[in-house]
């Protein structure tokens, strides 16, 4: 009697099982309710569809040098702020229009940490600046501007001194690097 009664559970437990898992179903998934849902799903909202980078393209390559530093009490940040520190293939965008010149370093950091210089170019040689931003001293990294000055070879490549600074006056530290770049 124990083992009619333990049959007959099994088999209603397979029918109610089974039966709601797919009776009616014309579906290929499991369990899939046929009849009207409660609510809508939310619609998903459009993905952004990326848009092409504005960020310059370089057309140069540049290998730095740090010469010197002259440390004031507001430390310099980033890299290139030790002597005889080192850097191979930093990306650079530069154009020239006329007698001006526009030289872009350190363009995988575009727009926030790159330095874009803009100067005047004589023959070959140029003197540019990036003056850095007017309220330089309200951020952490207080870069307060650099210069660029150098010249072009008529092998595509040029040789320039960056200095750079960090700081109010006063207290200001001031970097020193020496360039060697060539046109991709």
């Amino acid at each position: 009697m124990q083992n009619r009664n333990f049959t007959v559970v099994a088999l209603a437990s397979l029918f109610i099982v089974g039966g709601c898992s797919g009776a009616g179903d014309t579906t290929t998934g499991p369990g899939t309710f046929l009849g009207t849902p409660l609510a809508q799903p939310a619609p998903h909202p459009a993905q952004p569809q990326p848009t092409p980078s504005t960020a310059p393209i370089a057309n140069w390559t540049g290998d730095a040098t740090v010469v010197s530093v002259a440390a004031g009490s507001t430390p310099a940040c980033g890299w290139g702020v030790t002597p005889g520190e080192t850097r191979s293939g930093v990306e650079w965008r530069i154009d020239v229009t006329g007698d001006s010149v526009s030289l872009d370093e350190d363009l995988p950091n575009w727009p926030t940490d790159d330095n874009p210089f803009s100067g005047h170019l004589d023959g070959a040689q140029f003197t540019a600046s990036d003056p850095g931003l007017s309220n330089y001293a309200d951020y952490v990294c207080q870069f307060s501007g650099g210069t660029l000055t150098g010249h072009f070879t008529s092998d595509s490549t040029f040789v320039a001194v960056e200095t750079l600074v960090w700081g109010v006056p006063g207290k200001e530290t001031t970097v020193v690097r020496h360039w060697n770049g060539s046109r991709l």
